[in-house]
């Protein structure tokens, strides 16, 4: 039938095979984990991406909106101090 020498063998085949199957599926899981890791990534720089366009936005139109006023206020300004300077004349 078998020798002892034989089963030895058969028993180290099966340890060989079921640790390579072990390995073979830490590999697996790993590498599944990294890819969410990776869809995560790239969905965050979208957002990211997306916030930053929001800004930009946002500062573009705070910008173009400061040249008016300042132009507006520097109006209000010099009509203020014709005022005060037409008063001070009344006296």
């Amino acid at each position: 039938m078998f020798s002892p020498i034989d089963i030895l063998y058969i028993v180290l085949s099966f340890c060989a095979l079921w640790i390579t199957l072990a390995v073979f599926w830490f590999i697996w899981q790993a590498a599944t984990v990294l890819r969410n890791i990776n869809v995560a990534v790239d969905e965050t720089r979208v957002q990211i991406s997306k916030i930053e366009g929001a800004i930009s936005g946002i500062r573009n139109r705070f910008d173009a909106m400061t040249a008016p006023a300042s132009l507006v206020a520097e109006g209000l300004k010099r009509v203020v101090e014709y005022v005060v300077d037409r008063r001070q004349e009344k006296k």
